[in-house]
């Protein structure tokens, strides 16, 4: 079985390209089509994620791969896949950032305080102020990636332990009083 947290989460499938059941997979940032180096495809389809066998892989610029899967023929079948999250196991592309923060999706955030905070599912790019996306028991938290915040970085464990300042993860958890809306 495939475990999504052992899993980096590299793009989605945007569209089809053509009429034989090619995909067209747009990659986050951080990763280069001229980095993927992968037999297959980790499809999160129903929150779980299907491998896919690649049977043919060419690029189309340094974010865009145009990829046709094994048993996917048809233009209707590879329309099925459009907006899909595409996973890949980590040792299977290279990230290029000078601060390498979506190598850390799947990692288990614990802090000093609080203990095992989550899992980080994300990474939020906003210039100059980058935040980890961490699933807390289905509630979704964002830490800002701070290097003053972390503590040690266990590429092993797959943790990161972090010391973070007081009351920044109740402000989204702490729901004792069912003061918080319900949408």
């Amino acid at each position: 079985m495939i475990i999504k947290e052992q899993c980096v989460k590299v793009g989605f499938v945007s569209k089809p390209h053509g009429v034989k059941g090619e995909i067209s997979v747009s990659l986050f940032d951080g990763f280069y089509s001229e980095d993927f180096d992968s037999e297959f495809l980790l499809l999160d389809i129903d929150n779980g994620l299907v491998p896919f066998y690649i049977e043919s892989l060419r690029i189309k610029g340094s974010k865009t791969l145009l990829i046709k899967l094994e048993d996917v023929e048809t233009e209707d079948k590879a329309r099925e896949f459009s907006g899909t999250e595409v996973y890949t196991e980590s040792v299977n592309i290279s990230v290029k950032d000078d601060f390498q923060t979506v190598a850390f999706v799947g990692f288990t955030v614990v802090d000093q305080e609080k203990g095992d905070i989550g899992v980080i599912t994300g990474i939020n790019e906003i210039s100059n102020n980058p935040l980890f996306i961490i699933d807390c028991d289905g509630d979704e938290i964002l830490i800002p990636i701070n290097p003053d915040f972390i503590i040690a970085v266990d590429e092993q464990e797959k943790t990161i332990a972090v010391d973070l300042p007081e009351g920044l993860v109740d402000l989204y958890i702490n729901d004792e009083d069912g003061d918080e809306d319900d949408f």
